[in-house]
């Protein structure tokens, strides 16, 4: 009999043999499927191992960073460091400690008015949020970004919205080449005020 003429219908003890292992394989592939979802239902932490790895590695920065303050209570950069991670991490009462102290050590730091500009944003104080950006403007006219978040302010946060339109018209006269800020901005200016006020 020639291969060509052998039927596929007729099976082999070998094909069975095959079959059976195939069954046997993709059943114990089904298993560890179900095994590792059942496994990481009851085991959730793994899954947040690598946001508590960032925040031991910030916390230890930070255990270095306060240190270095206890030899040298009025370094600078070690105090707005300090208020970048503080910011990173959400913890804004922190930051304006920090943002506080660099600007007691140089009351012209615009980096730190900014970081203090947010945490105080970010806590609810608005009044004192847009005090800190309007001394980065009384010292830069020009740093458009902080005329952004006075036009913000203004005109969601302090009832001010011709305020607002003001900074928000300062940030196109300025011209930054940052696309999206410059389209943000327009549409602030068409949008209306909250209350109804319609933009002019």
């Amino acid at each position: 009999m020639s291969s060509t003429s052998m039927s596929s219908a007729t099976t082999g003890p070998h094909d069975q043999g095959r079959r059976l292992i195939l069954v046997v394989v993709a059943l114990g592939l089904a298993l560890l499927f179900v095994g590792s979802i059942i496994y990481r239902l009851q085991n959730p932490s793994l899954t947040m191992q690598a946001r508590t790895s960032q925040s031991t590695m910030a916390m230890n920065e930070i255990a270095d960073m306060m240190a270095r303050l206890d030899n040298e209570p009025n370094h600078l950069p070690t105090l707005m460091a300090l208020g970048d991670q503080f910011m990173r991490l959400g913890s804004w009462e922190r930051a304006a400690v920090f943002w506080r102290r660099s600007l007691a050590v140089d009351p012209t730091e615009d980096r730190a008015m900014n970081g203090l500009g947010v945490a105080y944003y970010n806590m609810d104080q608005y009044s004192e949020s847009a005090e800190q950006f309007e001394r980065i403007v009384d010292i830069n006219p020009d740093n458009y970004r902080a005329h952004f978040n006075l036009g913000m302010l203004n005109k969601y946060y302090l009832d001010n919205p011709e305020q607002g339109r003001f900074h928000f018209e300062r940030v196109l006269e300025i011209g930054p080449q940052d696309e999206v800020l410059v389209e943000r901005v327009t549409e602030e200016l068409a949008s209306p005020a909250p209350g109804g006020g319609v933009p002019e």
